[in-house]
């Protein structure tokens, strides 16, 4: 393929800040246009494969998905392609069955519209007319924020290639036994009237009522037995109570197992019978059981071989079969057996109780749990491969504690309910026969069945219902791929490589993948699960049924696609929460204009230093003589090292500090500075090639988290110096390899860099003149500073001089006293010593603690106890000097 040449950069290096909107799009439709997301099928090199976790058609992209997709996942991307490894990151999107059917049923409501006045057909048609709309919308969002994505291959839900995908996973679950019918209870939301799994169950706190009920006893009783009271919260299915419940072991209760009760309202004879799921200490120690309508009370039913009543409908509203009650919806039918029960001198009490209690998370309508002819998955069987897998180190999840959670989940799982009584989805491909009851589930390459298999009646129809959206995107890592077809792209990129995304989906979808790829592939979708946090808004989660969703597009066309990237996060411990500030932002575009400013000063001098590139390229390493440069240079490759190591390590937020660290604190502030004085004399050479060597390294570290940023700063320097690859673009070219460093060297430039900044510390905190000169005397351990004497001064303005004793501001570090002529009264010095002694007994503490601790010096690698060794040295070095400072001040 013929690569066009980068598109002409619309900024100009005159300017003082960098401006992404010159850029960014006309550099993404270059690297699209090029293919460079595109992995190479002639490529031998194991791939790196990452799906894309499919954002919901629903609307725009938010801040959780730019910390996802931009933040975390591209960032692998392009640090793995720049690694040489063929990489498919995989485009896609999900149709999002509830939730999307409730958006458009909402846009309707506004025009006065219902579903039902539309029809089947005609709803459908808006649902299509919708994802139509928003599709293109997200991929051009996806576009904006930089995601690499393979173009070549989106992927769409209800695209007929993974309709086929879907309706072959429900046969082959099917054939097995996998899948089965049958009337189990279900949570039911009386809104969007349909079924929803546990999964999608929120616990809300609510404050109700909690009603002490007599149940009387059937058969007269010796005097002196106590009565039957049960606490419940809902009277009103009281009518549908078919047992009284105790705990085996609760001795107020063991006598009366087997004994009957009347059900008040209904004089329905029950038994008391004894189970090990009742919580004696709730209320007391007697549960009423209703299977018809509660989770528990069902499975205990199961147990004991219990009837089910249903006396609540799909509605809400209470049937015939509530007898008394039945008419009016589920809360009026509450207070109608309160009043009742109040007659009837049952209603022994009322107290307040705060509880949780179960609401469908997409609406947030309080749960009906109602028993339903349902499709369910086993997981009896599907679950213990997917915990061995992660249990004997197939998959790895990250962070690890995330393991322990899975386990406990995945180790209590239940029966997956894959029915959903909605309109927009995946049909099941199941016929029912009206004249024998038959359910006909045709073959995987049959065409729909047209006449029932056991009576041959032509009175068939299809289940109404469609499966849930994530029977269907557990899928994604093999269906997007050519799965059920053995295709070169399923013998290629299967498994994958790393699956990302958010812990709050770990079950939702991660656990199922991991389930349906073990089932139908034999092999486990991917080898590491890296688990992000969630970006909040306050302390709550951003979701689109919540409505606290913010869009990146607004961020990104004020800062840019870079800065948001870094900003969400740089600094985030692996795996937690974060929240988006104006102050990240603010040092995130602070950050990339630094970078910037530095790329216009090392541009300047290749310009005018051009025969230095006379056979020579920037990224080759320039071998110099002089010790600053040898110290960078030294201090680049440590930087190589640790991004390398972070970003393997997944310590991604870590690898940005690192880095800034590096490129701020260490290039910009200190090398730059250095090199200045040699740029104009015989070390020009040798400086200015130093300076665009160290700069094309901290572009391809950087260029993962800020590809923008990066490449035009890099095309604009390979243009004028040449490369050593033939890769037209940071996003192909090679990442960095570590060389040899110079330890002693850097441990040097480390005191010189500590000097420097303590008085420059000094100098602010005095309240100096950033230009009035000022005398420095250095005095101790003074060592490794004695040949950098003049650029300590050049740096901090001063004159730098040897000298024991004397007057003025003080402070200590490395062992080494640095004084600063008198700028202060001697009770300011004397409290800022003060302070500053505190921190150091805080410091030489830690450094005690540390070596003092069982195994560390047994276990460490011996370099890191050594180290920890020299810091403990020169921590009590610190104390001593600082101490005996404020003594000879009387202090």
């Amino acid at each position: 393929m013929t690569i066009e040449g980068p598109p002409q950069s619309a900024l100009d290096f005159a300017e003082k800040n960098f401006r992404p909107v010159a850029v960014e799009a006309d550099l993404y439709r270059w690297w699209e246009q090029s293919g460079f997301f595109t992995p190479a099928a002639d490529n031998r090199a194991k791939p790196f494969v990452m799906m894309l976790p499919l954002p919901n058609v629903t609307g725009d992209l938010h801040l959780g998905h730019a910390l996802g997709f931009g933040g975390y996942e591209d960032l692998m991307a392009r640090y793995h392609r720049m690694r040489g490894e063929p990489t498919l990151y995989m485009p896609g999107t999900d149709h999002a069955g509830i939730i999307a059917q409730v958006v458009v049923e909402n846009e309707l409501a506004k025009e006065g519209i219902t579903r039902q006045q539309l029809g089947r057909e005609k709803f459908l048609e808006e649902m299509w007319r919708w994802m139509d709309h928003y599709r293109p919308r997200i991929e051009k969002q996806l576009r904006m924020l930089g995601c690499s994505l393979d173009w070549s291959r989106p992927h769409f839900t209800m695209e007929p290639a993974h309709q086929r995908a879907v309706r072959t996973h429900f046969i082959r679950l099917h054939e097995k036994g996998h899948l089965y019918r049958a009337d189990r209870i279900v949570h039911w939301c009386l809104r969007d009237q349909t079924t929803y799994s546990d999964l999608e169950v929120r616990h809300i706190e609510r404050t109700d009522t909690l009603y002490y009920v007599q149940y009387p006893w059937a058969d007269p009783m010796p005097p002196g037995t106590p009565p039957v009271i049960v606490a419940t919260t809902r009277p009103e299915t009281i009518v549908a109570d078919v047992a009284v419940a105790v705990h085996p072991e609760d001795a107020r209760w063991k006598a009366f197992v087997g004994k009957e009760v009347l059900v008040p309202g209904v004089e329905r004879r029950v038994k008391i019978i004894a189970d090990e799921a009742v919580d004696p200490a709730f209320g007391t120690g007697a549960l009423k059981i209703t299977p018809g309508h509660d989770q528990t009370d069902f499975e205990i039913g199961q147990r004991h071989g219990l009837p089910v009543l249903s006396v609540i409908d799909k509605r809400g509203m209470m049937t015939p079969a509530a007898g008394p009650l039945a008419g009016p919806d589920r809360e009026a039918g509450r207070k109608m057996m309160v009043e009742k029960l109040r007659a009837s001198g049952l209603l022994v009490k009322e107290d307040p109780i705060t509880h949780a209690i179960a609401v469908h998370d997409r609406c947030g309508t309080v749960d009906e749990p109602l028993v339903l002819k349902q499709w369910w998955v086993r997981m009896d069987r599907l679950a213990p491969p997917a915990i061995a897998a992660v249990r004997d180190g197939r998959i790895t999840l990250v962070p690890k504690y995330q393991e322990k959670v899975y386990f406990n989940w995945m180790e209590n799982i239940r029966d997956w309910p894959v029915s959903r009584q909605i309109w927009w989805g995946h049909s099941i491909p199941a016929w029912y026969c009206r004249d024998c009851d038959n359910v006909i589930v045709p073959d995987e390459d049959a065409p729909d069945p047209m006449r029932c298999t056991r009576c041959r009646s032509d009175d068939i129809y299809q289940d109404p219902d469609v499966l849930d959206t994530w029977f269907s995107s557990g899928l994604w890592p093999f269906s997007t791929l050519g799965w059920p077809d053995q295709t070169p792209d399923l013998k290629r990129y299967y498994p994958g490589s790393v699956l990302e995304t958010g812990y709050d989906i770990l079950f939702f979808w991660v656990a199922r993948m991991i389930m349906l790829g073990l089932e139908h592939m034999g092999e486990i979708p991917f080898d590491r699960v890296y688990l992000h946090g969630l970006v909040r808004v306050g302390s709550v989660k951003m979701s689109k049924s919540l409505h606290n969703v913010v869009s990146p597009v607004e961020f990104i066309e004020e800062y840019g696609a870079d800065a948001l990237r870094y900003a969400l996060v740089q600094g985030i411990a692996m795996g937690a929460d974060s929240q988006l500030s104006q102050n990240k932002l603010d040092h995130a575009r602070n950050f990339a204009n630094k970078l910037w400013n530095i790329s216009r000063f090392v541009l300047k001098q290749v310009d005018e230093h051009q025969e230095a590139f006379q056979g020579h390229t920037a990224d080759e390493p320039p071998d110099p003589q002089g010790e600053a440069a040898r110290w960078i240079i030294s201090r680049t490759d440590a930087a190589v090292a640790e991004a390398t190591r972070l970003v393997d390590g997944y310590l991604f937020g870590e690898y940005l500090v690192a880095l800034e660290s590096f490129i701020w604190g260490e290039l910009a502030d200190f090398y730059v500075e250095l090199a200045k004085p040699l740029l104009h004399g015989p070390h020009a050479t040798e400086a200015v090639r130093t300076l665009a060597y160290v700069l094309d390294r901290s572009l391809r570290l950087l260029h993962p988290s800020m590809p923008f940023l990066t490449e035009t700063i890099a095309l604009q320097l390979w243009k004028r110096t040449g490369k050593s690859d033939s890769a037209p673009s940071l996003v192909v070219s090679p990442w960095p390899v570590a060389g040899e460093r110079d330890l002693a060297l850097e441990e040097r430039f480390s005191a010189f860099i500590d000097v420097v900044r303590a008085v420059r510390n000094l100098r602010q905190e005095g309240g100096l003149d950033p230009s009035a000169r000022v005398k420095v005397s250095l005095a101790g351990e003074t060592a490794a500073v004695r040949d950098l004497l003049s650029q300590i001064g050049d740096l901090t303005h001063s004159e730098v001089t040897l000298a024991e004793g004397g007057d003025g501001a003080a402070t200590v570090v490395r062992a080494i006293e640095i004084r600063l002529a008198a700028v202060r009264e001697q009770g300011q010095d004397d409290a800022r010593l003060r302070k500053d002694l505190e921190e150091a007994r805080v410091m030489l503490q830690r450094s005690r603690e540390l070596l003092a601790k069982p195994g560390f010096a047994d276990k460490a690698p011996k370099e890191v106890v050594e180290k920890e060794k020299t810091k403990l040295k020169e921590r009590e070095d610190r104390v001593r000097l600082l101490e005996a400072e404020l003594k000879k001040r009387g202090g």
